[in-house]
């Protein structure tokens, strides 16, 4: 019987009140999950963007803003009256309009009053608001606040109608939609918020530019971006600070999103001793100066800056100073590189111009921003008045009831006199009024007399309009006080009247004109910027004007050094004097006991360095940001310089003037005799944390790096004295992440210690002989030789290569290789930092299995690190400066 009554009942879930077959069975809706899924994310997205995280294009505040300054208005606080507790304004603002928890209204309200964080704060208060250092602000308890002067100008007229009203969370009580808003606030104080799927972060700008380019374009309505950048010269923080660079500015300005170089202000002072110190007056905006003191000293312990000595916050009520001493001889601009590099006193704004507009969120250019704001003004200063003719009209036609009561002074008082109550003198002062024509003859027998200018008496008939009273007009004239009746006040009374109608004239026009109601704009954006105006606290620097410390740095070439724990340091080549072949050498760099050096390069302190590491990444550093520390000093941590990453050791540093140049390759060899070659113009964008060059495997790591033209002769040499010369045409181009591809095939135990580059046309001397081209080997100790490249046959790549140096106990394993000629002069340094300079002419030619001369003496367990040659240009001009040979 059940299932004949019910033939679609469905198996299972049949017994629920709510079930299929229930009482409420009938209420039951299927809908897609995928699509209430989408329309609830989208309802709530949208008033994540609408009711909380974005501005308002108009008065630039988010409704909590908003809610706050209205809150405060409703209460009394302007900014001439006495301050109130902030517990008692977060608690009207929350139970009347914000209900969201009083932590988020406080929040708010404490930004509102913070100098470091407002361009111009909307809120006075009084008490701590924080600092910023960082420092949390005191409790609601014990802070009090009121509005500032222009947080008013926000809330100017909304008494007059100028915006719309809304009913609040519980419909109890109505708040605004917008503000008036006489001041461009989005604009000069900006905004910075995360909705759902988009975010905004506006710049605070200066008053002063921003009125002037809103005046601009009010004056011109077309006015463009060309005509706002005239005025505005950029963003103004209020910790001004300087912006590094206008290229930026336009761009941003143009699209809405763009980003800025802020720095921090600093000068330079000297101190007692000689030494100097850097003294920091501004920092970027919303920066916390305690954390960043903190980096500071971070840095310095680390090792990353070694010549900073103190650091120390000697900020006070008259401003911020943080004075950043540095040791005897160092470098300030260079410390300031280094500082602008790892901290925070270089911080990057990234300006995302997204507001809302008409209830939908856009992104807009600085034009389309001052237009709608000015289109806000327009819509305001209309309906305001608007309002302001109607009250005025209202007032005329009282005035005129007092008017023509007192004309009938005596009849009025008859018939209120006559009257049993208010109700009916009410009743009887209208008929008395209602539709009365009074003409001449009336006038005689009434004994009134009219005059014909007041009613427009038309002389032609001698007949007067008809003098009619409102109601409204009635009850004003039944409360008019006895005193009024005196002449002084009947002339009060007249001149108003005048005066009103003055005014509704007046309201009248701009209502009527386009241009007088714009000429009433600009009148008050001008009296906006007499009462508010102040001068731009951001400096704004063009990067070619700024003076760059290559500028200040000669030209000339340095011994660049390199210890196996990471420090470095640059020393000019005519520190070292020349010595004859087998001498004592110099200290070139003093070292610990457990560290030794493990490079030597030179290059111009002009050159740009591509700094190649062990695991295959390279880093972009100037040979003038190296510390010259003297001869016998220690160096610097190559951290301070490039952001090497644990376990990374500098290999090689090329020395290029031109990274974009055409035709040049740069040519790897790995331990594992592994060589690949990539276009140099591949490294020309190379980042601070650096990139990779080459792909290394777990158990390799790159040995040398070498610029070629891409048509030479490539030259390997191995540990255990082994040697391979190859076409470099054998190898082919490849990017940047690539592995390359087998250059030697090598023994077991061996690797590969150095590879050299050869032109393919050899060069030949007076007597036709070859001169160009001598593999120098340098083994662990000390000897050396020098042999003619063509004593290498060329092979293909990847074979096992032929004889090298004929390795013994006596001269040990090979070290390094050069490529020298006959003029060549070599720089050899040990583990322990011994180091001398040889004319390369002085070690005879040997054949490939020959061991070599004598180099270096080396005490016993000492062995040779590293050498290289120096460019024959350098010793040229030391030659004929009289420095070569001392």
């Amino acid at each position: 019987m059940a299932d004949d009554q019910n033939p679609q009942l469905p198996l299972g879930n049949g017994g629920g009140e709510n079930g299929p077959t229930g009482p409420g069975a009938a209420n039951l809706i299927p809908i897609n999950i995928e699509e209430e899924m989408k329309q609830s994310y989208l309802a709530y997205s949208m008033s994540v963007i609408i009711g909380r995280a974005l501005p308002d294009v108009r008065d630039g505040l988010k409704p909590v803003h908003r809610r706050i300054l209205y809150g405060m208005h409703d209460m009394g606080l302007q900014h001439n009256k006495k301050y109130t507790k902030c517990a008692k304004v977060v608690g009207h603002v929350m139970g009347n309009y914000h209900p969201h928890g009083d932590s988020a209204i406080y929040d708010t309200m404490v930004r509102l009053a913070q100098p470091f964080s407002m361009r111009y704060v909307l809120v006075d208060g009084q008490g701590n608001f924080g600092s910023v250092d960082g420092d949390m602000p005191a409790a609601m308890r014990y802070t009090e606040a009121r509005m500032t002067r222009l947080a008013g100008e926000l809330l100017a007229d909304i008494d007059q109608e100028t915006v719309d009203f809304t009913p609040n969370y519980d419909e109890s009580t109505f708040e605004p939609s917008v503000l008036p808003a006489r001041v461009p606030n989005l604009i000069i104080n900006g905004a910075n918020g995360i909705a759902v799927g988009m975010a905004t972060n506006i710049p605070p700008h200066n008053l002063t530019e921003v009125v002037n380019a809103a005046i601009e374009m009010v004056n011109n309505p077309n006015a463009g971006l060309d005509e706002v950048l005239k005025h505005v010269q950029g963003p103004d923080f209020p910790t001004g600070g300087f912006i590094y660079g206008r290229s930026g500015i336009r761009n941003a300005y143009q699209t809405g999103r763009g980003r800025f170089l802020m720095r921090a202000k600093c000068a330079i002072e000297n101190m007692n001793q000689g030494r100097q110190a850097i003294i920091v007056s501004e920092i970027p905006y919303q920066v916390n100066k305690n954390t960043l003191i903190k980096r500071i000293a971070e840095l310095v312990n680390e090792k990353v800056i070694d010549d900073i000595s103190d650091v120390r916050d000697e900020s006070d009520r008259d401003g911020m100073r943080i004075v950043i001493e540095l040791k005897r001889g160092a470098e300030p601009q260079i410390i300031l590189n280094q500082l602008y590099k790892h901290s925070q006193m270089q911080e990057s704004f990234s300006m995302i111009f997204l507001a809302v507009v008409n209830g939908q969120p856009r992104e807009l250019a600085l034009p389309d921003a001052i237009r709608h704001f000015l289109d806000h003004r327009i819509d305001v200063v209309r309906r305001r008045t608007a309002f302001l003719l109607r009250k005025a009209r209202e007032r005329e036609h009282i005035l005129l009831g007092y008017q023509i009561a007192l004309d009938h002074l005596d009849n009025v008082i008859k018939i209120i006199r006559g009257s049993s109550s208010r109700t009916d003198a009410r009743e009887n002062l209208f008929q008395f009024f209602s539709g009365k024509t009074i003409t001449v003859r009336d006038q005689a027998l009434a004994g009134v007399k009219l005059d014909p200018a007041r009613y427009a008496i038309d002389p032609a008939t001698l007949i007067s309009p008809t003098l009619t009273l409102s109601y409204r007009q009635i009850d004003a004239i039944l409360e008019l006080q006895l005193y009024r009746l005196t002449q002084l006040s009947i002339d009060e009374l007249l001149k108003e009247l005048a005066d009103v109608r003055s005014r509704i004239e007046e309201y009248e026009s701009i209502l009527g004109s386009e241009k007088k109601l714009r000429a009433v704009i600009v009148k008050e954006l001008e009296a906006i910027r007499k009462d508010y105006g102040d001068e731009r606290r951001t400096q704004i620097i063009d990067e070619t004007a700024e003076l760059q410390l290559e500028d200040l740095i000669a030209d000339e070439q340095v011994a660049v050094t390199v210890s196996h724990q990471g420090y470095l340091k640059r020393t000019p080549i005519s520190t070292y004097r020349q010595q004859r072949r087998g001498g004592q050498g110099r200290t070139g760099m003093k070292t610990r006991e457990e560290d030794f050096v493990s490079q030597l390069i030179v290059d111009s302190t002009h050159a740009y360095l591509l700094c190649f590491t062990n695991t295959g990444r390279v880093y972009w550093l100037k040979v003038y940001e190296i510390p010259d520390v003297g001869a016998a000093g220690k160096g610097k941590s190559m951290q301070s310089l490039l952001n090497l990453q644990a376990g990374e050791t500098v290999r090689t540093i090329l020395p290029v003037r031109d990274l974009e140049e055409e035709g040049k390759f740069v040519f790897f060899a790995t331990r594992n005799g592994t060589v690949k070659k990539t276009p140099l113009k591949d490294f020309s964008n190379v980042m601070a944390r650096g990139i990779i060059a080459i792909g290394i495997e777990e158990d390799d790591e790159l040995i040398g790096v070498r610029i070629t033209d891409g048509n030479q002769i490539v030259f390997l040499a191995t540990h255990e004295g082994m040697a391979i010369r190859f076409d470099e045409n054998d190898v082919r181009s490849m990017g940047r992440p690539a592995y390359g591809v087998r250059g030697i095939d090598l023994g077991k135990k061996d690797y590969v210690v150095g590879s050299a580059v050869t032109p393919r046309e050899r060069r030949k001397d007076e007597v036709g002989a070859n001169c160009d081209c001598l593999i120098l080997s340098i083994t662990e100790q000390g000897f050396g030789k020098r042999t003619d490249v063509d004593e290498y046959r060329l092979q293909t790549r990847g074979g096992k290569g032929v004889i090298n140096v004929k390795t013994t106990a006596r001269n040990g394993k090979v070290s390094s290789i050069q490529l020298v000629d006959e003029t060549s002069e070599l720089m050899v340094i040990s583990q322990y930092g011994k180091i001398i300079r040889i004319d390369t002419k002085t070690i005879r030619a040997a054949g490939r299995s020959t061991q070599g001369v004598k180099l270096l003496n080396l005490e016993e367990d000492d062995k040779v690190a590293a050498a290289v040659v120096i460019p024959p240009e350098e010793a040229k001009q030391e030659a004929e400066n009289g420095t070569l040979l001392q």
